[in-house]
């Protein structure tokens, strides 16, 4: 499942590298580039895309104009070197706001952004099928390198101070500088659930559930009395729901 995208700045060095950047993800399409704001809103007057990638500050046409002259906007993130902007841009319910120059990681940050909103939009969404289906993947910084994983593999996440520990199930550990509430809102909503306020479990590797834990790849891990409830819910009553429904 690709998400389809429209690349807009009057700078066609960004646009480059956009595209390099898009090229190190599988789940952007884009549709098109401009650097004309105007050819841009006569696209999107009559093609359909998911996320609109767009600068600030354009000759003619600003992107916060392009948006607000649309009426049925797509996801926009916005890119400029000038944060004074952020907040108009955030009024208008951007779902991100990038400072050039754009880093790779925080562009992937902004993409995981986007495909989790898009996820938990959808219609069909179910987060156990989400999550068996692994549907696509994100990016971690460790050590000096950018690591891609695949949301079906990945067994949990744990907490380590300022840093998480994500566990794959062929038994690798990825150690990347960010906390585990900032990496829990990069990833799509449904695929993982708290099962204790250090551990993010991916919902659709768990294998039983007790009292006192829950097990995933053969890990026994601590579940808190204040996330049971919830787990109990999303994990065993939504998947006898659906049994029952295609009974």
């Amino acid at each position: 499942m690709k998400i389809t995208c429209l690349l807009l700045d009057d700078d066609p060095l960004v646009l480059d590298l956009l595209q390099a950047y898009v090229a190190m993800t599988d789940i952007l399409d884009v549709k098109a580039t401009f650097t004309d704001p105007l050819e841009a809103h006569r696209y999107l007057l009559t093609n359909d895309v998911q996320v609109l990638f767009s600068d600030v500050t354009m000759p003619h046409l600003s992107g916060l104009d392009l948006v607000r002259s649309l009426h049925h906007p797509p996801l926009v993130v916005f890119m400029t070197a000038h944060p004074q902007y952020a907040m108009e841009g955030f009024n208008l319910d951007v779902i991100d706001f990038l400072l050039k120059p754009i880093s790779l990681d925080r562009f992937l940050k902004a993409v995981n952004k986007v495909a989790g909103i898009l996820r938990a939009n959808s219609p069909e969404n179910d987060p156990k099928q989400d999550a068996l289906s692994g549907w696509g993947s994100f990016f971690i910084r460790t050590d000096a390198q950018f690591v891609r994983l695949h949301y079906r593999d990945v067994l949990y996440i744990e907490a380590l101070k300022d840093f998480t520990k994500i566990n794959t199930a062929d038994g690798r550990t990825h150690l990347t500088l960010v906390n585990l509430k900032n990496l829990e809102e990069q990833l799509p909503a449904g695929m993982f659930i708290r099962t204790h306020r250090s551990y993010l479990v991916n919902s659709g590797q768990i294998e039983s559930i007790s009292n006192l834990e829950v097990r995933v790849g053969g890990h026994a891990l601590p579940l808190g009395q204040t996330y049971r409830e919830r787990v109990t819910e999303r994990v065993v009553n939504r998947t006898l729901i659906r049994r029952q429904q295609q009974q």
